[in-house]
């Protein structure tokens, strides 16, 4: 059980204070950001000890927007009905839902992404990485590449699959769902 504690005590710490500025950056009350933060990371830690997250973080910052919009659409449903809500209040409003739904966190955790997949290929092996770098990182052609290194076409496209199935197993956690 003290595991379980330490557990949920690291998660805490290791992402309380940058998920609540996140969290305040779109509903800009502190009580609230600290609820849609706290919800978040039980949510998160309840899912950790479900499965294993390989990015803790990108499912948080999920948990966080999803929370923030659910938060910021019932208040302005709130306003609609309850409150006389002038017209720069809407606008504003409308502008922190549109902010929220246009978060990529894609974008946020570039970084992270790119060291997981240079991780990834760095675990490939030498003949499937050099094929797909020279597919995707030099935009050389499936023939291109055969013919530079002697293989067959349909060897360089058994290679450049099998990379990215591994890449997209690392990379699950970041890929939209359609």
């Amino acid at each position: 059980m003290k595991q379980i504690a330490d557990n949920f005590d690291q998660l805490f710490k290791a992402y309380h204070y940058r998920s609540f500025l996140f969290a305040k950056s779109f509903v800009h009350i502190d009580a609230v950001a600290e609820d849609i933060t706290a919800d978040a990371l039980m949510i998160t830690w309840i899912r950790m000890q479900e499965e294993n997250l390989l990015s803790p973080k990108s499912f948080l910052l999920k948990v966080i927007k999803n929370k923030a919009l659910d938060y910021l659409k019932h208040q302005r449903i709130h306003r609609q009905l309850i409150e006389p809500m002038d017209n720069w209040d809407e606008r504003e409003q409308q502008l922190w839902i549109d902010n929220l739904n246009e978060v990529n966190e894609g974008q946020i955790f570039l970084k992270e992404i790119k060291e997981i997949t240079q991780k990834t290929l760095d675990t490939m092996p030498m003949k499937t990485r050099e094929i797909f770098e020279l597919s995707r990182l030099s935009c050389a052609s499936g023939k291109e590449i055969a013919q530079q290194l002697g293989i067959s076409l349909k060897g360089v496209e058994y290679h450049i699959t099998k990379a990215l199935k591994v890449l997209t197993v690392s990379l699950k956690e970041y890929m939209v769902a359609s």
